[in-house]
C-alpha cells in the first residue's frame, strides 16, 4: 500500500528538508512526503512554502479556521484531527504517518513491516489521574491505516484535563485494544550504547554532551526513526538555552546536511 508521512509545521526552526531527504534515503517503499503548513503567521506560512517549492515538497495549507482555541497543544489536536477526519478520508489515503517535522529514519525502514496488521502503531504516553492508570497516543510519530479504520472520527487527538495532545485517544485504545500496536521509543544514550561500533554513534555522544550543559532534551529513536525534539521549551528559561539550541542544530548540520 502507498505510504503518505504527514509532517505538520507551525514554523521554520527545523530544516523540513533533509527530513524529507532522510526518508527518500531509508524508507523503502512507494511513498509521498507531504508537509502541511500549520503557521499562523503570514510571514512564516510564506517561508514554509518557499522551503517546500525549493525542495519539491508538497505542501498542504491547513485551513486556519479549524482552530477554536488559542494554544499550540490545542491547536495540534485539531490540525490532526482535521488530517485524519478529513483530508486523509478526501482523498483515500491508504498509510499514513502522523509526525513531527523533526523526526526522520537513520537506518533502513518499512513502514508497513512496523504496523504490520494493525490499525495504528504509535509512541505512547501514559498518565495517572484519580488513582486511574491509562495510555494514550503520543502523536509524534502515528501510523493509521485508514483502510482498516473503520470510523475515522474515533481517533480523536483531542486534549483531556490534565493530559496533552491525543489525550482522548485513550477512548480509542480502550475501545480496540486488539488493533493499536505500542512502539518503544529509546533515549539517545541507549542509542549512542548499542550503536557504538557506527559513526553516528558519535553524533548522539556529541549531542547528549551539549543537551547536559545546557539542559535540553537529547531526544529519542523509535523503530529506527530519530526524533531530534527541537520543539521543547519546557526549559526555555535556562540561561543557556539559546546557546545550548545553536550548539545542537550546529552539530546536527554537520552530521546530516
Amino acid at each position: 500500500m502507498k505510504i503518505d508521512i504527514f509532517s505538520f509545521a507551525v514554523n521554520d526552526k527545523f530544516p523540513i528538508d533533509i527530513a524529507c531527504r532522510q526518508f527518500k534515503k531509508y524508507l523503502k517503499e512507494d511513498f509521498e512526503y507531504i508537509l502541511f503548513n500549520d503557521a499562523n503567521d503570514p510571514e512564516m506560512e510564506k517561508n514554509i512554502n518557499i522551503i517546500t517549492s525549493c525542495n519539491n515538497i508538497k505542501c498542504v495549507r491547513v485551513p486556519q479556521n479549524i482552530h477554536k482555541v488559542n494554544n499550540p497543544s490545542g491547536n495540534y489536536a485539531e490540525t490532526l484531527n482535521w488530517a485524519v477526519h478529513e483530508y486523509a478520508v478526501k482523498n483515500n489515503h491508504e498509510i499514513i504517518v502522523l509526525m513531527h517535522t523533526d523526526l526522520f529514519p537513520i537506518c533502513d525502514i518499512s513502514i508497513s513491516d512496523i504496523i504490520g496488521n494493525y490499525t495504528v502503531a504509535s509512541t505512547i504516553e501514559f498518565r495517572v489521574i484519580e488513582g486511574k492508570v491509562f495510555n494514550y497516543l503520543y502523536p509524534a510519530l502515528t501510523m493509521v491505516n485508514m483502510k482498516l479504520l473503520q470510523n475515522p472520527s474515533e481517533l480523536n487527538f483531542d486534549l483531556l484535563p490534565g493530559v496533552d495532545v491525543g489525550g482522548k485517544t485513550k477512548e480509542f485504545i480502550e475501545k480496540y485494544p486488539q488493533t493499536v500496536k505500542f512502539l518503544s521509543n529509546h533515549q539517545a544514550d541507549y542509542i549512542a550504547a548499542i550503536l557504538h561500533d557506527q559513526p553516528i554513534s558519535e553524533y548522539f555522544k556529541e549531542d547528549i554532551k551539549i543537551c547536559r550543559q545546557h539542559g535540553l532534551n537529547a531526544g529519542w529513536v523509535a523503530n529506527g526513526i530519530y526524533h531530534y525534539m527541537a520543539g521543547s521549551q519546557w526549559n526555555a528559561n535556562n540561561p543557556t538555552f539559546a546557546e545550548g539550541l545553536k550548539k545542537r542544530m550546529d552539530l546536527f548540520l554537520q552530521y546530516f546536511y
